[in-house]
């Protein structure tokens, strides 16, 4: 058995690297690479916005559907790059919004446990604010209502240009609204936000398991102790939906004091993947 608190090195940088993610989405004082999208919803009305968001791009892209009858290849493809190279990593290690949650998760020692069915919801919101109503409207409606935006955008360009503020109108206080509800629910739910409303996560969750890094549950070391559905972030029993739909792959579970969940990298082969996940379950 493996004793707590000796995990590998890699799984107990979470943190750093979430603040060292942050910086290098808003470090535009440092290098500006705006027509690159990060991996990670970071909004780009940041005034310190060094990359462009995923999901903004995408709604802005949309309207040239019209013209072209071609789906935005880029910004897909730069997406389903990272969902090929890190699966749903991305959530659980470099999203800003991802580490607000944690940070006002962490206040509330047992927070409460979304069912899992709620997790749908997010793919609603990626289909109508993120996809059908950017098509007919030519507006980024989930951009407009983004909580990561009012918290890194809403609050901070009005105050730097007041000319802003002759146009903020109802919509602007909803958005803060939804930020404040998402901010406050966080310290009763595990990321609320992530498992049910983000429409980015909604696209790399149908990616999580076929990216290259896997996580691995052993059943046969498992003693049911129950210490990985606490440590879960994204208040999922990592027993039973490891990179399923709501797991964030941030891979707290991996630290297992019993060694019963394991990260790795995905087999090359299918024989591999036979020899490697015997007398093993894998949700991956």
């Amino acid at each position: 058995m493996a004793a707590p608190g000796k995990s590998p090195l890699y799984l107990r940088v979470r943190l750093p690297v979430q603040i060292l993610a942050l910086i290098a989405w808003n470090a535009l004082f440092l290098f500006d690479l705006r027509a690159v999208t990060a991996p990670a919803l970071n909004c780009w009305a940041s005034p310190t916005a060094s990359f462009a968001c995923p999901m903004g791009a995408l709604q802005n892209s949309m309207p040239a559907l019209r013209a072209t009858v071609l789906a935005p290849i880029y910004i897909l493809g730069s997406i389903f790059l990272f969902c090929a190279i890190m699966g749903r990593s991305m959530c659980g290690w470099l999203c800003p919004f991802g580490l607000v949650q944690d940070l006002f998760g962490g206040i509330r020692r047992r927070p409460w446990r979304l069912p899992r069915w709620t997790g749908y919801f997010k793919y609603l919101v990626l289909i109508s604010l993120g996809l059908v109503i950017p098509y007919l409207t030519f507006e980024p409606m989930f951009c407009k209502l983004c909580p990561q935006g009012a918290l890194q955008g809403g609050i901070f360009q009005p105050l730097l240009d007041p000319e802003l503020r002759q146009f903020i109108g109802t919509l602007y206080y909803v958005k803060l609204g939804i930020l404040a509800a998402f901010i406050l629910g966080s310290v009763f739910i595990r990321r609320p936000f992530c498992h049910s409303f983000c429409a980015l996560g909604a696209i790399f969750s149908l990616f999580g398991r076929i990216g290259f890094i896997r996580i691995r549950y052993h059943r046969e070391k498992c003693v049911d102790c129950l210490w990985c559905v606490r440590a879960c972030p994204a208040g999922i029993d990592p027993r039973t939906d490891l990179q399923g739909m709501n797991c964030v792959s941030c891979m707290e579970c991996a630290k297992c004091p019993f060694d019963a969940i394991k990260v790795g990298i995905a087999p090359a082969c299918k024989r591999c993947a036979e020899d490697e996940t015997a007398g093993e379950v894998e949700h991956g």
